[in-house]
This record gives C-alpha cells, structure tokens and sequence, in this order.
C-alpha cells in the first residue's frame, strides 16, 4: 500500500517569491498552515550565477530556511536540458550547482524536467528544422551519460533526482506541422510526454537514486490528448517513481492562450487546482502505486492560496480512505472533504 511521508507545497503556491524577505514571509505563512515540508525551486534567488554557486547569496538564502522547522525538497531549473541543449558542459555544471544546493539545504530531492522535449529550439528559431530521430536518438542517451555521472554526485549528498513527466501543448502541434511533420509526432519530439521513454533512460541509468517524479496532472491531460490509459501509465511508472506531485485539471490541452483565469473557465490545461477541483480519479491513481514511500507535493497556483489549507486536508483525508481500503475514486465524488470553494481573482493587492 502507498506510504506517504509527508504532503508538501511547492512554494509558487504563496506567490513566487523573489526577494528574501518575502520568502521568508511566505514559509511562515506555510508553517501556519500546517505544512511541514516545502519544494523550492532556488532559481528567483540567484543562487546559480553562470554556472556557478553564488556563495554570499546562498549563504542569505541558507539563513532564511533556517529559521522554520521544515524539511524541504528542490525543484530545479525548468529550462534546463540535458538531452538537447547544446552547452553540455555548462548544462552539467548547472545540474551539479542544483545538488550542491540541495545538500546545503538538506534536501533529499530533486525534481528535473526530463530533457526530452526538442521543439523548445525550433519554436524560438534557434534552429530552423525538427530533429532527426537520429539526434532525438542522440539527446536521450546524452542524458543517460550525464545521469551517470550527476547521480554519483548526487548521491554523496544523499540527494535522490526525479527525472519529472510532461504535459502537451497547443504551440507544439502547430511547430511539428510547420516544419513538415505531423500531429501524431507529437511523441517523438515530446517524448516525456509518455512513460515509456523516460522509464528506457532510467533503466539505462541504473542508479536507485534517479528515478521518476510523476506529475499525476501531467500525466492526465497527455492520457486524453495522446488516447494511452491513464491509470494503466500509472501503473507502469510505479516501480519508477521516487516523488509525486500532486494538482488537479480535466484532462483538456490549452486552446492557445495563458491567461489563467480564462483556462478556469473553459476547463483547460495544466491549472494546478487543489486536489478534488478537476475530474482526476485521485484513489483510483494512488492506488495503482502500491510500492510508493516518499513524499506528495501539491503544486497548486497562486490564484489558489486561500485553499492551501482545505487542499492540506483534502489530499489528508483521501490517503485516509486509501487506507481505510477505498478503492474507487467514485466514492470520494461528492464528498464535502474533496471539494472547497471556486477560486477567488486575483486583486491588485495580490
């Protein structure tokens, strides 16, 4: 049976913090709250200055968590790509800064974007056409060679690196058809979009400190795009997975546009809602990772802060009726511990 230790928050929940004292404001907020463990990501704070360790600012940094009792795990640089960007000696030193970082903070994880979307490139006009399957080919095992290396690194920190799932994107589709390809290539140049893929590097990698942050939101919207089973993906990620992150949605792809409050209402993307806000089968997901021990962080946005407590106890009480031998989420429909109220927007004072 699942084996939660703690139920996090990643801190873009509070408001992104940037500056220092407001992220010292933002973990006390959390503390009161009830949360005993919180996911960073440190790059706002320039921690990482030119593929080097900031010292002075770290040090900063280090004083500011310090002063709560929490534990805390570490979301990494979002662009960085260890498959296909270019500057492979410095993207390697970026990757090393990050677990240097971790151990100075103590953290046992840490959360990387899997590397296997190549159309970031092409999208910019960086690179005028798609990849061939031969470099897509290449990139994947460039990443497996650098996880060989980093997870040594890692683990004398006692650090453990999730390699995290993707979700699609409207822009993508349109990129692969400008430049020749089709919509069902989508795979190919997103290829994180699936398990299966992230899963062949991981067992290339063979190190039991490099493993799968499944993005159970992720996961959901590219089940319904690509027409793979959900709950059959879950099931095959399970022996892989080291982290969970945790948000809700209704399994729609964007429409084209990022404002946040028009994807609420048309119900698309990755929107990051507490946990019983969208249609994810939350008992029927966790109960397909029976061999899961480790963490749960909710990754809810900002527009949500005022349900951050009620989310706390909402994902508390389906782990409660997991355990209790719940086995369809079908019971939980309905349930006033699975639902709080509609988002608030955002005002000027926010």
């Amino acid at each position: 049976m699942i084996n939660v230790g703690d139920i996090g928050i990643c801190l873009d929940a509070v408001n992104s913090p940037s500056r220092l004292h407001e992220l010292e404001r933002s973990l006390g907020d959390l503390v009161a709250l009830g949360y005993r463990l919180v996911e960073i990501d440190p790059t706002p704070f320039a921690l990482i200055v030119n593929g080097e360790i900031h010292r002075p600012q770290l040090d900063n940094f280090l004083a500011v968590i310090r002063n709560f009792d929490l534990r805390y795990s570490v979301h990494g640089l979002m662009r960085l790509n260890l498959a296909f960007d270019p500057r492979y000696v410095l993207c390697r030193r970026i990757m090393a800064c990050q677990i240097e970082i971790c151990r100075a903070m103590e953290a046992k994880t840490l959360v990387y974007h899997s590397g296997l979307q190549a159309l970031d490139a092409v999208r910019h006009g960086v690179r005028p056409s798609l990849l061939t399957d031969a470099e897509l080919a290449e990139g994947a095992q460039r990443e497996v060679e650098a996880f060989r290396d980093l997870a040594h690194l890692a683990a004398d920190a006692g650090v453990t690196i999730g390699m995290e799932n993707g979700d699609p994107h409207l822009w993508e589709y349109t990129v692969i058809t400008q430049h020749g390809g089709q919509h069902s290539h989508i795979s190919k140049h997103h290829a994180r979009l699936l398990v299966g893929p992230i899963v062949q590097q991981l067992e290339a990698i063979a190190m039991g400190n490099v493993g799968l942050t499944l993005d159970i939101g992720h996961l959901y919207i590219a089940a319904h795009e690509l027409g793979f089973d959900y709950l059959e993906a879950v099931r095959e990620a399970s022996p892989w997975v080291k982290h969970l992150h945790v948000s809700d949605n209704f399994g729609r792809v964007d429409g084209g546009f990022d404002a946040e409050p028009d994807r609420w209402a048309f119900g698309e993307a990755d929107i990051h809602m507490p946990p019983g806000w969208g249609s994810i089968p939350y008992v029927d997901v966790l109960n397909r990772l029976p061999e899961y021990t480790g963490d749960l962080i909710l990754e809810i946005k900002p527009p949500f802060r005022d349900h951050l407590g009620p989310a706390l106890g909402t994902m508390r009480s389906i782990l409660d009726r997991l355990e209790a031998g719940c086995v369809s989420s079908s019971v939980l429909k309905g349930s006033s511990m699975l639902h709080s109220a509609p988002p608030r927007m955002p005002t000027d004072t926010d």
